[in-house]
């Protein structure tokens, strides 16, 4: 009905209600490339027409309206095919004045990941598991024992990991900011009662699971998780932005996150208290001080530039091997890729899901991750930010942008870019 009534309203209002970005005419004005890093696209196995194909469904995707910046970064075969960005870090936003001063994004440009903070966070459990420094499969109460609360006492990591444990939310909580104060959040959840008991149900874990995970982290290996993921794996793989929050200086580069699509939808408010327990507007809010970048948020506050998402995922596809150190053994990442179950109805989004130890899985004939990408493992970030790895296509990919639509015209053009990446970047023989 809010769409309906919307359609006669006058400019000004329309544009209050719909928010979308003015998109130049001349896009390559806002374009981007770091061509120093860009192979010929044939030298990764992709014809020149099937990569101009992806970088124009990368460019649909921008001219839906709904995104300031978009950064793109793809790997195949371990070679860089697209690094680039569209777009405005600040300056273009949908309520910003015509004559504001404008501030290009360029391929470099710092994101949140938000959710998709979550995929790495899981790495830095499998890895200590990996050195025998944990196990999954213990209960969660083992590494910290006021956990076992009202029958929490035989919930696992496992569970956790794969948002099984019953703790989708804290019951009672409105003020998001709450995920600043860490000791807050793990006292609520360890006195909250859990949905349900032995991972019997699925329910999309938000913000939840990187406070427990985080404890753990700190109570087995003495270090904060912010230092275990630097000496773990960001200085070995010569990482220089991807981490936890983000400095003053990195701050300064990020992209400027936006409020895009339907606004004042109470349909859009009514699904983001489910997921998130705020609204998308409270959680921007939060996002756009400088206390959400100092904090560790594990399950959502990952900054990171596109190419060095693609890295990562990109040494996860090369059996944990990175600027010729190993950071991880292949058959941890074979363990933390393995699916739970098969897609089934996840209690907190509302659309099936399908789940490893850390990671959304593909699936077919379409899934999350583009056609017939059923071994493709990632995660998304507030639905747009979409990062992933396909094995059978020896791709890593990562899709950062600013601007958060949720009801808007943009799902179409997100699901032609995964299909042309698909088509693009074809399975190999072995897995056809």
């Amino acid at each position: 009905m809010g769409v309906s009534s919307s359609l006669s309203l006058p400019a000004g209002k329309m544009r209050r209600f719909m928010h979308r970005i003015r998109v130049p005419a001349d896009i390559d004005s806002v374009t981007g490339i770091d061509s120093a890093s860009e192979c010929d696209p044939l030298e990764a196995g992709i014809g020149h027409a099937q990569a101009e194909s992806i970088w124009q469904a990368v460019q649909a995707l921008y001219r839906t309206g709904y995104y300031p910046a978009v950064m793109f970064c793809l790997r195949r075969q371990g070679r860089i095919v697209f690094n680039r960005s569209l777009g405005h870090v600040r300056g273009n936003a949908p309520l910003d004045e015509p004559d504001a001063p404008k501030v290009l994004a360029t391929p470099s440009t710092p994101s949140c990941l938000f959710s998709a903070s979550k995929a790495i966070t899981a790495m830095v459990m499998h890895r200590m598991e990996e050195h025998g420094q944990l196990n999954l499969l213990n209960p969660i109460s083992h590494y910290i024992p006021e956990f076992a609360r009202h029958g929490k006492e035989r919930t696992t990591i496992y569970h956790l990991l794969s948002h099984r444990a019953g703790i989708p939310g804290i019951e009672g909580v409105t003020d998001p900011r709450v995920v600043l104060d860490h000791e807050q959040s793990l006292r609520l959840l360890c006195e909250a009662e859990p949905l349900h008991l032995l991972g019997r149900r699925q329910a999309y874990h938000a913000v939840t699971g990187g406070v427990i995970l985080a404890e753990i982290v700190k109570r087995v290996s003495g270090m904060d998780i912010r230092k275990a993921w630097r000496t773990w794996f960001k200085e070995p793989m010569g990482l220089k932005v991807l981490d936890y929050g983000a400095s003053e200086r990195v701050r300064a580069r990020m992209t400027r996150e936006a409020l895009t699509g339907i606004q004042g939808c109470s349909l859009v408010d009514d699904f983001a208290r489910g997921a998130l327990g705020a609204t998308f507007g409270e959680v921007m809010e939060l996002v756009d001080t400088a206390d959400f970048y100092r904090a560790v948020i594990p399950s959502g506050n990952m900054v990171t530039t596109a190419e060095e998402a693609s890295r990562f995922y990109q040494m996860l596809l090369d059996g944990g091997r990175c600027n010729g150190r190993q950071i991880l053994r292949a058959e941890t990442i074979q363990r933390a890729t393995m699916e739970v179950g098969p897609h089934v109805f996840d209690r907190t989004i509302g659309i099936p899901l399908r789940f490893s130890q850390g990671f959304m899985l593909g699936g077919e004939p379409f899934g999350l991750f583009g056609s017939r990408s059923h071994n493709a493992y990632g995660h998304i970030g507030l639905v747009n930010n979409v990062t992933w790895a396909d094995p059978e296509r020896a791709i890593s990919v990562a899709l950062l942008v600013s601007g958060i639509p949720l009801l808007a015209g943009n799902i179409g053009a997100l699901i032609r870019l995964m299909a042309r990446i698909s088509s693009a970047c074809p399975r190999s023989s072995l897995s056809a």
